[in-house]
């Protein structure tokens, strides 16, 4: 292994973790990077790597989270449950087809989000849950599993668009949301890396470095998010949807 590799694995794991923990979006940093640090490999290699060192450091963000706040845990493990099988889908479908479309479809689905979380000016900064406490994880399962067949898919933005559905859908402040995210998050990324491990598809030594790298991000990104609050997090929302539109909108049709 090279030393600009190196290098490049740890920059890009530390940064796509440090983004992740806070509002998402991680794997849209993570992703092209390994695209261009591995030019060789096969898509369904990349998102193997990216998938185990995206584990990692979810994992170590949520953990954070989960220190400071009370999370509602059935509809947690309902949406988690929900995401794992749609994600084991999405893996699945990627070793088959080609993610063409998703990449095309990205760019307008995160103008719309933007937009919208402009146009509310108060979106996301109280916490009042929409659903009772019975219907709440069976609308998580269902909505989780439609976005777990993305990320097991193509993957990169789930975070955000989880972060979203739990501000817009569920009535979570940004903060509950980003926490909720990163649970479902790691099933997600369980489920499809499960798949891709079975097929080989994985680079281990590439894949490690990511994760240590990883880790470190979303740790820090946690406690950045839990210190600051909702209405910081939003802020940051805004500016990160606002640099995944560029960014996809230039890979999806300039590149």
């Amino acid at each position: 292994m090279t030393w600009e590799l190196l290098i490049g694995l740890v920059v890009a794991g530390f940064s796509a973790g440090l983004l992740d923990a806070m509002v998402g979006g991680g794997g849209l940093i993570q992703v092209p990077a390994l695209v261009w640090l591995l030019p060789a490999q096969s898509a369904a290699t990349i998102m193997g790597c990216s998938k185990f060192a995206g584990m990692f450091g979810t994992a170590a963000a949520f953990k954070q989270y989960l220190k400071q706040m009370q999370m509602p845990w059935r509809t947690l493990i309902y949406g988690a449950l929900g995401a794992a099988v749609g994600a084991l889908f999405g893996a699945w479908c990627l070793t088959k087809l080609s993610n063409q479309h998703f990449k095309a479809a990205l760019p307008i689905l995160l103008l719309l989000v933007f937009v919208y979380t402009l146009k509310r000016k108060d979106f996301g900064q109280a916490h009042h849950p929409t659903f009772d406490p019975f219907r709440e994880p069976r609308v998580a399962a269902a909505s989780s599993a439609a976005l777990g067949v993305y990320d097991g898919f193509f993957g990169p933005g789930t975070g955000s668009f989880l972060v979203f559905l739990f501000v817009r859908v569920f009535g979570f402040d940004f903060l509950h949301a980003s926490a909720m995210a990163k649970g479902i998050n790691v099933a997600c990324n369980v489920a499809a890396l499960s798949l891709f491990i079975g097929l080989g598809h994985i680079l281990w030594h590439e894949a490690l470095i990511l994760a240590a790298a990883n880790l470190s991000g979303g740790i820090l990104g946690a406690k950045l998010a839990i210190r600051y609050g909702s209405v910081w997090v939003r802020k940051l929302f805004i500016v990160v949807v606002g640099a995944l539109i560029i960014k996809t909108l230039h890979g999806a049709f300039l590149a």
